[in-house]
């Protein structure tokens, strides 16, 4: 079989943007664009955006917010849409919007295809994270992070121990027990 260079099939990225269009209260009929291809590395951050914010105190990805993170990202992203500073502010009342009008909807039937591949990759990352943090590598990380933060001070714990006040409960628990002192 023959090579052929790369180059001289002059491929190029898809650039292709559809129109979408919404009633506002005026009954004005306004157009906004929608991308139907991300680049790769955009893409990069956008799952890396929404990984990041749907993470809560505890470590757990809570799928509501994995929802509406990824909403978000996505119109962010994709569209030609902005939003002031207060809207971005309160993002739940952003994302009730973009949901209970119709806008998210319209928004991802735009994109096509490449929707569904920014919706596997977010969950696969999760599931990889999870999968990570319950492997034996995952935790050993975690038991060395912990033990680093423990206050191992060996002459403190000596005179805790040395002395007869800390180890007076245990010695009235010990007999009751039949377990003896040595």
């Amino acid at each position: 079989m023959a090579k052929v260079a790369f180059s001289k099939l002059q491929a190029t990225i898809k650039d292709i943007v559809n129109v979408c269009s919404y009633g506002n209260k005026a009954g004005d009929m306004i157009d906004y664009e929608v991308k139907t291809y991300l680049p790769f590395e955009q893409k990069l951050v956008l799952v890396s955006n929404v990984i990041n914010q749907s993470v809560d105190d505890n470590g757990f990805y809570n799928p509501m917010r994995t929802d509406m993170f990824l909403a978000l990202e996505v119109v962010y992203a994709y569209t030609n849409l902005t939003f002031t500073d207060k809207m971005k502010e309160d993002v739940f009342k952003l994302y009730d919007l973009l949901i209970s009008t119709g806008i998210y909807a319209s928004i991802i039937e735009a994109i096509g295809a490449d929707y569904n591949v920014i919706v596997q990759n977010v969950y696969m990352t999760i599931e990889n994270i999870y999968k990570y943090k319950n492997s034996v590598l995952g935790i050993l990380e975690s038991v060395s992070s912990n033990y680093e933060n423990l206050n191992l001070d060996l002459t403190a714990i000596q005179e805790k121990l040395a002395d007869p006040n800390s180890l007076s409960l245990i010695k009235e628990i010990l007999p009751m027990t039949n377990v003896s002192m040595v």
